[in-house]
Order: structure tokens, then C-alpha cells, then sequence
């Protein structure tokens, strides 16, 4: 017998659209990696490689939890990762933006949310965000202080 689906497609609409973020930052931090193992910055590879599984493990709590509810998200296709500016500091001032946008959008989902339960799910996602934001923000400063071969030191570990 199959789960009778207990969330309102509205709400299941806030949570594809979340899969499809998730899963574009997953393949930004794979970018990103990549572009600072070509830079030689193997500490930020590092980081970015792990920063791209956080955001697979962010896509699992939604995925779960749309099950949780009886329903399926949605497997998106995702757009191609560019970035404006390849060097260290831009990739992670990027990273910043990528970060803040994904708060604003759990934020605004959170209003629109139907249901108590996906209301409760949303918050702990802009908890998440909400710290990943204040991290990069740290990254910046550290990065802008100490410079890029001290901070690629220092991310990896």
C-alpha cells in the first residue's frame, strides 16, 4: 500500500524548489574545489569538496522528509556553475552570496509554508543557513587579514 500524501502541493512546490538550491550549491563547492586545486590551494579544495557534501546531506534532510510527509521531490536539472571572478577571495565572496540567497529563499518559504510541520522542517533549514552565512562572512575577514597562503593553510584542517 502506498503512503497517502500528507502535504499540500504548495508545499511540496517550497521543497523542489529547495532540492534544486541544494543541489546547485552541491556542484558550486564541487566548482569551486576544482578551481583552487588549479590555484594550487589544496586547503580550499578540501573545504569546498566537503562544503559540496553538506549541501548532498541538506538535499537528503529535504528528500526524508518529503517522504516523511508521503511524497517525492523532484529531481531537477541543474543550471551550469560559473563564476565572475575565479581567484580565491572572489569564489568565496560567491560563496557568500550562494549562501545568503539560499536563507532569503528557506525564509520566504517558511512564509508561505501551509503546514505546521513544514513550517517547523524550514526553520531548522534557516538555521542552517543562518550560521553557513555568518561562517563565510568569518572566512572573508580571516582570508582579507591573514591572505591566501596562511587561510588555505588553516581551511583544510
Amino acid at each position: 500500500m502506498l503512503k497517502k500524501q500528507i502535504i499540500s502541493k504548495a508545499d511540496l512546490g517550497l521543497l523542489n524548489d529547495a532540492v534544486e538550491k541544494e543541489l546547485f550549491a552541491s556542484n558550486h563547492y564541487k566548482y569551486a574545489a576544482s578551481c583552487t586545486q588549479k590555484q594550487g590551494l589544496f586547503g580550499m579544495q578540501k573545504f569546498f569538496e566537503s562544503e559540496s557534501s553538506d549541501e548532498i546531506t541538506h538535499y537528503y534532510k529535504i528528500r526524508d522528509f518529503a517522504n516523511d510527509m508521503g511524497a517525492e521531490v523532484d529531481m531537477p536539472l541543474i543550471d551550469e556553475v560559473e563564476f565572475s571572478d575565479e581567484s580565491p577571495l572572489g569564489i568565496l565572496s560567491e560563496s557568500y552570496d550562494l549562501e545568503l540567497a539560499l536563507k532569503n529563499q528557506y525564509m520566504e518559504a517558511w512564509k508561505k509554508a501551509e503546514d505546521v510541520s513544514v513550517k517547523v522542517f524550514l526553520q531548522q533549514m534557516i538555521e542552517i543557513q543562518t550560521k553557513a552565512v555568518g561562517e563565510y562572512g568569518d572566512l572573508i575577514a580571516q582570508f582579507e587579514k591573514y591572505g591566501v597562503a596562511l587561510f588555505d593553510m588553516n581551511i583544510g584542517k
